[in-house]
């Protein structure tokens, strides 16, 4: 009945809809799902939970289905068949059985232990068949799935079918609701108020109906309060409480409240919200951060475009001074527990300026920081950090000492610049023919590999990213709030078959990768807000 399966880890009576909310779950058809009430059976101290259209119409049915034929050669519809088909063994037919039922919602929650990522990371692996990433292996996360139906009956015929499954279930009732437990795992699924309720556990069912009936995510105010920030034509909304977080945090060890509040940032009693959209060439992915914080939030595209044209990654901040000397003074109030004292930063700090670095300065002094790494080629891979300053003066007179000493100890391995270029180099055994450089120039600071990135991040030389097809489509991807990361998903893939010929699992990836164009990220000026975007290509 609700056996769970090893590859998918969820009860084979709704293998047909977790697989159709996995694979359409969507912030509404036309309308924005943020405004059903399915939000009504989740426990209020749910850390995710996810909501969603399984049935999409119009503009975005026709946007999920472009998406995912380029990717896979195949419509969306075809693609849950496939996956219901090979999921286990099951009898249940998603036409016959399900179709006829399932309404245009659904919404689901996992009650997970965030202390617990750590190890999922250790037990993700690669399928060197498919190339599918899995961290859920054996998972056992609690969860509960709610579904909107069309015909009742319908639906307690689709339960009452999947029960006689894997040895059959057990009946039960609770609070006027009948439902039916898997003799196997205890998944549990019964009708709740015209829905299909379904938890991993009864304990899990039975929270689902008290949830309803008071206590639920949908009256907390970290969820009302983000959750009509959906956009209205997402393909998957996710929302994640940050209280689950802090409070895996404090468990951990780092109670990190008292630095928040230093810090002005009010993420207790807050959440996240991210909406999955696709369009005809293009998935979009929109967040919006609950809370507020008084971090600035600036634009290092000037300096992101001066980056080279072969870039395969690229990131930046702006306003780096300004936030880093609020999280130093705040660290030094606060401190971090088991880490880092009250005082002790500031006490650093003042020695390290009486021996004639001031580093809080030189720290308060930069503008934007950006990182890059460029190259096509495992044999001529580079990047470098850069970062810009308002006084570069103080770090050039540092460099320059240095480079004076370094030229007196005649050392092989490290030697002063030369072409009029300020800094110093450091040959690696590990990086023949590429040294690390650090130099500065104008008002940058770069710390390159190889000497081609250190002069094109220092002086200009070479195409610029601003010039590269792939970069300008990123950017004009974007709302107009500037572009803070960009990505080549082909160059990328280029990469990493040159660092694992041979390798069927990689294979498969670099061909998923070398259908996209871009990768574009930015955030909103002021509202918490943020936006990725994957291009793919005609």
């Amino acid at each position: 009945m609700f056996k769970l399966p090893k590859r998918f880890a969820v009860p084979s009576l709704v293998t047909a809809a977790v697989a159709a909310l996995a694979l359409t779950a969507c912030g509404g058809s036309d309308d924005s799902s943020s405004n059903s009430d399915l939000a009504k059976y989740v426990p209020a101290d749910a850390p995710v939970y996810i909501e969603g259209a399984v049935q999409p119409e119009g503009d975005l049915a026709a946007n999920t289905d472009a998406i995912a034929e380029k990717l896979t050669g195949e419509t969306l519809g075809e693609a849950i068949k496939e996956a219901i088909a090979s999921s286990d063994d099951s009898e249940i037919d998603f036409e016959a059985d399900v179709e006829p039922w399932l309404g245009e919602s659904a919404g689901a929650y996992f009650d997970f232990d965030p202390s617990g990522l750590t190890d999922a990371a250790k037990t993700a692996s690669v399928d060197p068949d498919s190339g599918a990433v899995s961290a859920l292996k054996d998972d056992d996360t609690p969860f509960g799935l709610v579904v909107e139906t069309t015909d009742v009956d319908a639906a307690e015929a689709f339960i009452e079918k999947a029960s006689k499954e894997d040895g059959g279930a057990t009946d039960g009732e609770y609070e006027g609701f009948s439902y039916k437990v898997n003799g196997d795992d205890g998944s549990t699924a019964g009708i709740v108020d015209d829905l299909v309720v379904l938890a991993s556990t009864e304990a899990g069912f039975k929270a689902m109906v008290d949830a309803s009936k008071g206590d639920s995510l949908q009256g907390t105010d970290a969820y009302s309060e983000i959750s009509g920030e959906a956009a209205d034509d997402s393909l998957l909304d996710v929302y994640v409480a940050n209280d689950p977080l802090i409070a895996s945090g404090k468990e951990s060890g780092f109670d990190l409240g008292g630095l928040y509040q230093t810090l002005g940032m009010e993420v207790a009693g807050a959440g996240s919200l991210i909406s999955l959209v696709p369009e005809q060439d293009e998935i979009s992915i929109r967040g919006v951060n609950g809370g507020s914080t008084n971090l600035e939030s600036g634009d290092p595209s000037k300096l992101i475009e001066t980056f080279p044209a072969d870039t395969v990654f690229a990131f930046g901040s702006g306003d780096v001074g300004a936030n880093a000397t609020k999280i130093i003074d705040a660290l030094d109030q606060e401190g971090i527990q088991g880490v880092l004292k009250p005082g002790d930063l500031g006490k650093m700090m003042k020695q390290l300026s009486q021996q004639g670095l001031d580093v809080k300065s030189l720290i308060g002094d930069l503008q934007t920081v950006g990182l890059f790494v460029s190259g096509d080629s495992p044999g001529n891979l580079g990047g470098a950090l850069v970062a810009t300053s308002s006084d570069i003066k103080p770090i050039e007179s540092s460099l320059k000492t240095l480079s004076t000493l370094i030229a007196f100890g005649d050392s092989a391995d490290v030697k002063p610049l030369g072409g009029g270029m300020t800094g110093l180099r450091v040959r690696l055994a590990d990086l023949p023919g590429r040294p690390i450089v650090v130099a500065v120039g104008g008002d940058r600071l770069v710390i390159a590999v190889g000497m081609p990135a250190a002069r094109q991040a220092l002086k200009g030389n070479g195409e610029p990213l601003s010039d590269s097809p792939a970069y300008q489509a990123a950017v004009e991807s974007l709302p107009g709030d500037g572009i803070d990361m960009f990505g080549d998903p082909s160059a990328l893939a280029g990469l990493i078959s040159g660092f694992t010929a041979g390798d069927p699992g990689a294979s498969k990836a670099t061909e998923a990768l070398g259908k996209f164009e871009y990768l574009a990220g930015g955030s909103g000026e002021g509202d918490n807000s943020f936006e990725i975007n994957l291009g793919l290509k005609d």
